[in-house]
């Protein structure tokens, strides 16, 4: 569990993730089997969600299974012509016609963070897991997102790392800048060598009203991604192109996309 994290906190959300994986009511030692932890702290993880109203059980069966004020979290998210929707489509498109695995991430403060996953067709696996931390200076996903902001923010975000990374060597803003400039002029990010052996393709996705942006990316072998990453990379604007069709863009994420194209170009 990462540090700073409160244990019951993560717990809570820890079942209700292994719902949302498995899609279907679950007994008690199977949601304990798939936290790893003592059959007593899951019965009384389970007991708290029910008190809350976040999960019913059938005593019939001895099912668990989450109720509709889990689904009714998020649905406010979900206003602009169902864009969480569009985002897995989007995902769901790259991953049919890549092969490779497929992520969505989030911006999370300095970092980014994997949202979403789903695996390839290829026999690799790539060490990433829903919740994982991501560099934003030396990753896909993170030089993708970057592309997306002002310099003046990418230079801000910059001076902030150097502060909090004292023990670290703080980021190469003329580097850096040198490679958010090629993410924009190509539309996309691709990275290698960061994870030993793995390259990786990255896009952002625009920001339809009410929601965090996110960048959408595939990884694999990094031999194998760099032979494919052209194709790679029309495959994920082309989704993206389909998602911009379902959804509307907020003013400031299209204002600053303006910008971004001015500076590129200057």
């Amino acid at each position: 569990m990462p540090a700073g994290v409160v244990k019951s906190a993560a717990r809570a959300l820890e079942v209700i993730e292994t719902f949302a994986r498995e899609r279907r009511p679950l007994h008690a030692r199977e949601i304990q089997l798939a936290l790893d932890i003592p059959a007593s702290s899951t019965i009384a993880l389970v007991k708290s969600l029910m008190r809350l109203g976040y999960l019913r059980f059938d005593r019939r069966t001895r099912l668990y299974v989450p109720t509709l004020r889990v689904a009714m979290l998020g649905d406010w998210l979900r206003r602009d012509a169902l864009a969480s929707d569009g985002m897995l489509a989007a995902m769901h498109s790259v991953n049919d016609s890549t092969g490779e695995a497929t992520f969505l991430s989030t911006p999370n403060d300095v970092h980014m963070q994997v949202t979403h996953i789903m695996a390839g067709r290829q026999p690799f696996t790539l060490p990433v897991m829903p919740g994982m931390l991501v560099s934003m200076t030396d990753s896909a996903v993170g030089l993708a997102f970057l592309a997306s902001r002002s310099n003046e923010e990418i230079e801000a975000l910059c001076r902030r790392l150097a502060r909090e990374q004292r023990h670290s060597l703080p980021p190469d803003v003329p580097a850096l800048m040198a490679q958010v400039k090629t993410a924009r002029r190509r539309k996309y990010a691709a990275v290698y060598g960061v994870l030993p052996g793995v390259g990786s393709v990255a896009a952002v996705l625009p920001a339809p009203l009410d929601t965090a942006q996110a960048v959408l990316c595939i990884g694999g072998p990094e031999q194998r991604i760099r032979e494919f990453e052209q194709n790679y990379a029309r495959d994920i604007l082309a989704a993206i192109r389909k998602f911009r069709a379902r959804v509307r863009i907020s003013a400031p994420a299209a204002c600053r996309a303006r910008e971004d194209r001015r500076a590129a170009a200057a």
